[in-house]
């Protein structure tokens, strides 16, 4: 098991919502961000200083 963070992000690229969970790999990390997103604009998936994936809004300032 490896340590992720999931973090949900506001259009302004805020976070609005963290979550640290242990996950066997990318993918289930990845499943468990999909599920977290929901209708929300973006989540980012971390593990350690690695980005694995952002999913939903593209990132602008």
């Amino acid at each position: 098991m490896t340590p992720y963070r999931i973090y949900v992000l506001t259009a302004q690229e805020r976070i609005s919502d963290a979550r640290e969970a242990d996950y066997a790999d990318d993918q289930a990390a990845l499943a468990a961000a999909q599920a977290l997103k929901g209708d929300r604009f973006a989540v980012e998936i971390w593990s350690g200083e690695r980005l694995v994936e952002r999913i939903g809004g593209e990132f602008s300032l």
